[in-house]
């Protein structure tokens, strides 16, 4: 009797493990091995598309090869946005709407599951002449323009390299934007237009290896995103480059708002 009734509980015990392996979704980790710990500044850099060492002192940065020649992204956030820079070598601003544009796009992986590129997925881009992009994924795995724009950010140019600097809140109000918190991963993949709309544009895809149009976010980079120290002032992350942006995003929002879909839309279409 003791015997069957050991044997009786071992039975119940592997059941109850198989139901649960069955009702568990199985998450897919990140493999692509970039991994950006987010530094944290209790000063928002200044947004006006120059990249200061001062300002950018607290990023985490990771430096690769594009076709004219070298790409550098960083990142770091305040308690209320995360900030994504990028120093882009070019041979120039490309700054033409629908014929010529220069973009940088970030795509997320909003719950970090690995999956797919769809249904709620949250990206961000920002182009020349602070033509900025918001928009998030359909069940279908259509990109739509978000009707809030939560990307602050200009572009600008130092010798031969452009500066992009963008910010983005880390949790808003707006269900089609990320909703992270301190601490917690999210998958990303990062992409730089060159002359996007152009007959001769490229796009560079980092995390190498990654494709523009694969819909699976199983290769993609992580951001960890930094814990405010202790006592930091919640007033401390205001963007300085606000006053700056605000005028030019009113002026620019519809027209970059109709480029921001149709580029994205080509870069799956040229595959």
């Amino acid at each position: 009797m003791q015997r069957f009734m050991y044997n009786l509980s071992l039975n119940t015990y592997v059941l109850i493990s198989l139901l649960l392996l069955t009702l568990t979704p199985v998450v897919i980790a990140h493999n692509s091995g970039a991994i950006f710990q987010s530094g944290y500044t209790s000063e928002a850099p200044k947004l006006d598309g120059i990249i200061n060492d001062d300002e950018w002192a607290a990023a985490d940065s990771i430096s690769f090869t594009i076709p004219e020649g070298k790409a550098t992204i960083f990142i770091m956030n305040d308690r209320r946005s995360i900030y994504f820079g990028a120093i882009v070598e070019d041979d120039s601003l490309d700054e033409i709407i629908n014929v010529n544009l220069d973009i940088f796009t970030v795509d997320f992986d909003n719950d970090h599951d690995g999956a797919s590129f769809i249904d709620g997925e949250d990206t961000i881009s920002l182009g020349a002449r602070a033509r900025h992009g918001d928009a998030a994924i359909d069940p279908a795995g259509q990109i739509l323009d978000d009707t809030q724009t939560d990307v602050d950010g200009l572009v600008g140019r130092v010798g031969n390299f452009n500066h992009y600097e963008m910010a983005h809140p880390i949790s808003s109000n707006d269900v089609a934007d990320i909703q992270s918190d301190y601490g917690e991963t999210i998958g990303v993949r990062f992409l730089f237009f060159d002359g996007s709309g152009s007959d001769n544009a490229e796009i560079t895809v980092f995390p190498k290896g990654v494709s523009a149009t694969d819909s699976s976010q199983a290769n993609w980079a992580d951001i960890v995103i930094a814990v405010p120290p202790a006592g930091e002032d919640l007033d401390s992350g205001v963007s300085d480059g606000s006053s700056i942006v605000l005028p030019l995003l009113i002026i620019t929002a519809v027209g970059w708002a109709a480029y921001f879909g149709y580029a994205i839309r080509k870069r799956r279409m040229d595959e």
